[in-house]
């Protein structure tokens, strides 16, 4: 039954996500909007900080880039700093319980940006945002399959016990392949392995941090929104720390502009 629920709820949630992104750039802008103040209530319910000014900055930096696009690449490279910053949670995350500036931090770049680049991708390219769905997902899929058939060893036991390093690398390698192959992206140039590549361990390193932080918070799901997966934050973890870094690599490589 559990199993059937899990299902149920990420046909529906992929679903919505995807079909909105081809139905209309702006509806796909209003769901990542919705996911980002869901996530950050969430955030804030599990380390007991409530700052409310923290719900405004979506909205207020999705309008201020529709009015000066031109300062779009700046936004990539914040986020970028931001993202490399969100390491430090490794080692340092129990200043969760009493910080709200450690709150504000990651509800800035672990939820906000991300999403919004995102948003931002959708309505230039919205195929690539569903390589970065894609990736994210088959990766996450290939290590739970191979993590359940051939995982011995742990990755990181204290953080996330279920975890193991062979179906990590196993994820990164299946996911990549999988998705090159099904969409024959750019008859298989170096290039888009590099960016699958690097997309699938952030994912991997995204969901880890997550997973610290709600260890250090003493709970097991950010929240209950989805049944048989917990809260919004639990299901975009490995999305928001990859985001940045793809859509940089992108640029460098020319794809977006």
């Amino acid at each position: 039954m559990n199993f059937l629920i899990r299902s149920l709820t990420s046909f529906i949630y992929v679903g919505l996500l995807l079909g909105s992104l081809y139905i209309d750039a702006t509806f796909f802008t209003a769901i990542l909007f919705l996911m980002a103040i869901i996530a950050q209530w969430e955030l804030q319910t599990i380390t007991k900080k409530k700052i409310v000014l923290s719900y405004l900055f979506f909205p207020f930096a999705y309008f201020a880039f529709q009015l000066n696009p031109e300062y779009y690449p700046y936004l990539v490279d914040v986020a970028v700093v931001g993202c490399l910053g969100m390491l430090s949670f490794f080692s340092n995350s129990k200043q969760l319980r009493y910080s709200k500036a450690a709150v504000y931090y990651l509800g800035l770049f672990q939820i906000c940006i991300p999403l919004l680049l995102i948003a931002q991708l959708g309505k230039s390219n919205p195929m690539y945002v569903l390589y970065f769905f894609g990736i994210i997902w088959l990766s996450d899929t290939g290590a739970y399959v191979i993590g359940s058939l051939f995982g011995k060893r742990k990755l990181a036991p204290k953080i996330s016990p279920n975890k193991t390093i062979e179906g990590s690398l196993g994820g990164v390698l299946v996911g990549t392949a999988a998705l090159l192959f099904a969409a024959d992206i750019d008859s298989f140039q170096y290039s888009w392995v590099l960016i699958l590549v690097v997309t699938a361990i952030l994912g991997t390193l995204g969901d880890l941090i997550q997973s610290k932080i709600k260890r250090v918070c003493g709970v097991k799901d950010s929240g209950n929104i989805l049944p048989g997966h917990g809260g919004i934050y639990d299901r975009i973890d490995s999305s928001i720390l990859a985001a940045p870094i793809y859509i940089l690599l992108l640029n460098l490589f020319a794809y977006v502009s």
